[in-house]
């Protein structure tokens, strides 16, 4: 099997997950946004700061792709017990 034959599986495979997690309506944006949350709140605790450091993407982009992740019930997002400041995000599924 060939490198490009496992990468079109690859994407293919994503695709599906995609769809079935209702993330194909979202814009790539958006994906970048939730694809940070998923892989930093996998190692320890992920704040929003942490996902605009992460993804290179401008502030406003951050809350604008949250803000629309959060009212589809893709992430979850909650005040931080140890500063009132922060905000924890979690991802819902």
């Amino acid at each position: 099997m060939t490198i490009k034959t496992k990468l079109c599986q690859l994407l293919q495979t994503l695709e599906n997950i995609e769809n079935e997690i209702n993330l194909a309506t979202f814009n790539e944006t958006e994906k970048k946004v939730f694809y940070t949350v998923v892989t930093l709140s996998n190692r320890n605790t992920c704040n929003i700061s942490d996902v605009i450091n992460h993804s290179g993407l401008s502030r406003s982009s951050v809350y604008k792709a949250l803000k629309k992740l959060d009212s589809s019930s893709l992430i979850s997002i909650s005040q931080s017990k140890d500063d009132k400041r922060e905000f924890i995000l979690y991802p819902s599924i």
